[in-house]
């Protein structure tokens, strides 16, 4: 990961200091993708244009998707709460996702029927967000069933436990021993 310096113009044209070449939105994008920090500065100013790029920059991707329409709306809860909106905004989804881990379809219809209710989304969009949600639970189980896995297979590789295979494998190269020593016996 390396820091990228973007310089913004009078002219709203934006030049990487790296490469010294015009860059759009979508290459920032592409930059940050690939894991490269961002920082965007005002070239007159000085001034931190980072966020606001990066807003710009959720912003056209939402539009490139044609999904702009659900972007008003959290938009317009995040003014209505104020600053510290954004940090339990942050907060209440990640505990949202670590929620989706139990959500049946049952509570994913309950929840999107309460969000039309209170008109925080469109009919047109429920079936939509019930099938995301539906979604990103089967996402999470699959992700938590794969860690846990994971570290139980660490724990025990650590432990030096022999696995099933081992132990079979094992328990023939005994067999095998045994019936030697027996014909030797003999």
């Amino acid at each position: 990961m390396k820091d990228r310096v973007i310089k913004k113009y009078a002219n709203r044209k934006m030049y990487d200091t790296e490469t010294s070449k015009p860059i759009t939105l979508a290459e920032i994008a592409t930059l940050i993708t690939g894991g490269d920090e961002i920082q965007v500065i005002d070239s007159d100013t000085g001034e931190d244009l980072t966020t606001i790029t990066l807003a710009q920059i959720i912003l056209e991707q939402e539009k490139d998707k044609g999904e702009l329409k659900s972007i008003p709306i959290l938009l317009q809860e995040l003014i209505k709460k104020g600053r510290s909106s954004i940090l339990e905004f942050i907060e209440k989804s990640l505990f949202a996702s670590i929620e989706t881990v139990s959500l049946t379809k049952e509570r994913a219809e309950e929840i999107v029927r309460d969000l039309v209710k209170k008109r925080k989304l469109e009919k047109s969009e429920a079936e939509r967000i019930r099938n995301m949600l539906l979604s990103k639970a089967k996402e999470s189980k699959h992700a938590l069933q794969e860690l846990i896995e994971s570290v139980i297979k660490k724990i025990v590789d650590e432990m030096q436990i022999p696995s099933r295979n081992e132990i079979n494998q094992l328990k023939k190269s005994i067999s095998s021993l045994n019936k030697k020593l027996k014909s030797l016996g003999k």
